[in-house]
């Protein structure tokens, strides 16, 4: 992913966490990765942290992530899921965030450029 990319998908107000902060979680939840069963992933682990705390932080639906992380719309899901799973594993909780921040214009920005489509707009889970 490109630098200028992963400073928008790791900007502490869209996240919460600060990027360093994302690092420490990602090395944290890493020996819990399952790197040995079925196909390997095809978004790196370092990616897959940062994805699913966007997820549940701004309520980001998997399509706009996979846009975003170079993935697809079912692989992006799995992901979701996969990292839940630790997280929850280490009492690890990302709460939500109480209003939508400002960020997300240049992320919806980024969507649309990476998509190609206009009518792309971040669509937020239920």
């Amino acid at each position: 992913m490109p630098a200028r990319d992963r400073a928008l998908l790791t900007d502490p107000a869209l996240t919460g966490p600060s990027p360093h902060q994302l690092d420490d979680l990602t090395h944290a939840l890493a020996p819990d990765s399952d790197p040995g069963r079925g196909r390997p992933p095809r978004l790196a682990f370092h990616d897959q942290v940062p994805a699913t705390v966007l997820h549940l932080h701004v309520n980001l639906a998997a399509e706009p992530l996979a846009i975003l992380f170079g993935s697809s719309r079912t692989a992006m899901h799995r992901t979701l899921l996969k990292i839940r799973k630790p997280l929850e594993a280490h009492g690890i909780g990302i709460p939500p965030a109480t209003t939508p921040p400002d960020a997300l214009a240049p992320l919806q920005a980024r969507v649309i450029a990476l998509s190609g489509d206009p009518n792309d707009k971040i669509k937020k889970t239920c």
